[in-house]
């Protein structure tokens, strides 16, 4: 039970995570032999378009081609995740042009290591996902609202949950996908007026009491600056910081 088995958790989870996006037509997705790519053309920022990769030389022959992907969308910039157990693909990058751009710290715990507390407010599950996707729009900015329409979309998405109310409006929210037996956490947002009110401490004990519920044995995530402390304070371990990597400028635009 180690910190690569948790992180491997995390990138097959992430995986998944993006394929049902994907699937429900939010995202736009070229599958490899060992790497998925995944792209939203109507934002030319690299956040929002992010290639995974399952080892370094499945990665080298999949550069070529991922390139055309974004550039046959109009896109200029992409990112390439690196967990700390894919360093060796520094090179490949480096090869090509790539640099280092920016690391996002990921998390995760076995669910037998961290303490079955109560929420501390009441919380519940969501049928209808319209106050995950305002709470996000709250807390992160407007242009999130079309990103994450398609979680309103029906049929209803293979996710699990969780929200906290005061007087029936919405605080806090979060949900859960389950890959096997880990459940990755995606999409923890709270509302700016209440913040530092305990709220998305207990959307996260919801969220891992159901985890636990459903019979998983692992929960993961990548987590904001913002939301280390919480998670810190909840007993997840931190599992380092995942690289991204974008390609040198003018790579993405077609040949003039």
């Amino acid at each position: 039970m180690t910190d690569a088995e948790l992180t491997s958790r995390l990138h097959t989870n992430l995986i998944a995570f993006k394929r049902l996006q994907a699937e429900r037509g939010s995202l736009r997705h070229l599958s490899l032999p060992g790497v998925e790519a995944f792209a939203l053309p109507a934002y030319q920022d690299a956040h929002f378009q992010q290639v995974l990769f399952t080892h370094a030389d499945a990665l080298a022959r999949a550069l070529p081609a991922v390139r055309d992907f974004y550039r046959g969308l109009g896109l200029s910039r992409w990112r390439v995740t690196l967990t700390p157990w894919q360093r060796d693909a520094k090179a490949v990058l480096a090869e090509q042009g790539y640099r280092f751009d920016f690391t996002i710290p990921a998390m995760g715990a076995w669910l037998k290591d961290l303490p079955d507390a109560a929420p501390g407010v009441p919380v519940e599950s969501m049928g209808d996902l319209t106050d995950l996707v305002e709470l996000n729009v709250s807390a992160y900015g407007p242009e999130w609202r079309d990103i994450l329409a398609t979680w309103r979309r029906p049929p209803p998405p293979s996710v699990h949950t969780v929200v906290a109310r005061d007087a029936g409006r919405p605080l806090s929210c979060g949900l859960a996908v389950d890959v096997a037996d880990t459940a990755g956490v995606y999409l923890v947002a709270t509302h700016p007026e209440a913040r530092g009110l305990g709220m998305a401490t207990a959307v996260m004990r919801g969220l891992i009491a159901g985890a636990r519920a459903r019979g998983c044995t692992a929960t993961v995530l990548q987590s904001t600056a913002a939301g280390l402390r919480i998670y810190r304070h909840l007993g997840f371990r931190d599992l380092g910081e995942w690289e991204h990597w974008v390609p040198p400028p003018g790579q993405g635009r077609a040949p003039g």
